[in-house]
């Protein structure tokens, strides 16, 4: 008679606490951001994530039950702080509106070069025609309409003299050319051996940007500081 096979009964997963469980979570958010930045949305699987971490599925589930909310968090997580450095130096205190725009081209332009996964994450959005719930920002027609405000009460100072009446000119400029520099032009030019991370060639970009800006809302001198 052939012995019965004793029954395996995979251990119980046992869910993290404190430290540890808000450890975990971050790294499943960062491995998640390089992964959907590489292959995108449709593509990136969530055994990959799992994979990479050496964590089960079911250790990956205790955090995000689908694909679709940790994209959702992952999202949230990659752009949650820009989005709060941009809101604060549009509103910043004491600051002209010339040096406010100036300031949040320059933070946009030194967010992207710090965590190019940013940009690469943008252009998968843009190329895979996915429709998030939120967008990019969890919050982002708040940080439009702040940039909307800001224009509009520039345009009526004369502080701002822009050549379009539509703002959206300018964050096109600006927005889109540093996405497309920090994650596309290498690629495009593989044997000019050319380095967008350099810090002249960021320093040399970021001058462009800001000299686009400055034409495209006709800023033609330095705006002084308003006195509190």
């Amino acid at each position: 008679m052939r012995p019965k096979l004793a029954a395996i009964k995979a251990a119980p997963f046992e869910a993290p606490t404190g430290t540890k469980a808000e450890r975990t979570r971050s790294a499943v958010l960062a491995a998640a951001e390089t992964l959907f930045a590489e292959q995108g949305y449709a593509a990136a699987k969530l055994e990959d994530v799992a994979d990479k971490l050496g964590l089960t599925r079911a250790a990956l589930f205790y955090y995000f039950r689908d694909k679709q909310s940790l994209y959702d968090a992952m999202l949230a997580e990659a752009f949650g702080a820009l989005a709060k450095r941009l809101e604060q130096v549009l509103a910043a205190e004491g600051k002209s509106i010339t040096e406010r725009v100036e300031l949040a081209a320059g933070a946009w332009v030194d967010s992207l070069v710090a965590r190019p996964t940013l940009a690469r994450l943008i252009l998968r959005i843009v190329a895979d025609g996915l429709h998030t719930e939120h967008g990019v920002f969890a919050d982002d027609d708040r940080l439009a309409m702040k940039f909307l405000a800001l224009f509009q009460e520039g345009r009526k100072s004369g502080e701002l003299r822009p050549l379009h009446d539509n703002p959206f000119h300018v964050a096109s400029a600006v927005l889109g050319t540093s996405v497309f520099y920090v994650a596309a032009l290498a690629t495009l030019v593989p044997h000019a051996r050319f380095e967008p991370l350099d810090p002249e060639q960021v320093a040399a970009h970021k001058r462009e940007v800001l000299f686009e800006a400055r034409r495209l809302l006709g800023i033609t001198r330095k705006t002084k500081s308003k006195r509190s």
